[in-house]
């Protein structure tokens, strides 16, 4: 996925002008078609500011992707994605049943120092598993939160409260 696939899909969820995106972000009009075109990049600070600007899941996820060099989930809109809340949510649901399965074949009792290659490879399948339901948990995310009309940024305020009291993350 790239940025410029990133801002028209943007455009067409929103259902919203380059104009008005050009005005949101304080570009000209031409760089938003420049953008969606491929022509010109999204500098790192217009990708900032277009993320703190739109509450669309999809869109956040994409340009998330792109600029933390593919260090997080993509959004899935491949041939075989069956573009579906029930479909995503089996989907994501089996991926975690595959990742408790080989979580439950791997021991993280020995030091990392003292495994085997064997054992390494399985560490690395079990990591594998991991982020293939990281992955499909934020696409189902994604994709309930734009089907309902929930603000995805809204829950995350509210889920970052309940980590704090929950000790996970520094208060």
């Amino acid at each position: 996925m790239s940025v410029a696939t990133a801002v028209s899909h943007l455009l067409e969820s929103e259902e919203m002008t380059q104009v008005q995106m050009a005005m949101d972000l304080n570009l000209s009009e031409q760089m938003i078609s420049h953008i969606k075109n491929g022509r010109r990049k999204m500098a790192e600070d217009i990708a900032m500011a277009s993320i703190k600007k739109y509450d669309a899941p999809f869109y956040i996820m994409e340009i998330t992707h792109e600029f933390a060099d593919r260090c997080s989930p993509p959004v899935f809109r491949g041939s075989s994605v069956e573009k579906h809340r029930l479909a995503f949510e089996e989907t994501m649901i089996n991926e975690a049943q595959q990742a408790i399965e080989i979580l439950d074949e791997v021991s993280f009792v020995k030091s990392p120092q003292l495994v085997s290659r064997e054992e390494r490879q399985k560490v690395k399948e079990a990591i594998g598993e991991l982020l293939d339901v990281e992955a499909w948990a934020k696409n189902l995310v994604a994709l309930l939160a734009t089907e309902y009309n929930i603000s995805i940024k809204e829950c995350y305020r509210n889920r970052i409260a309940t980590w704090k009291a929950k000790g996970w993350i520094e208060k």
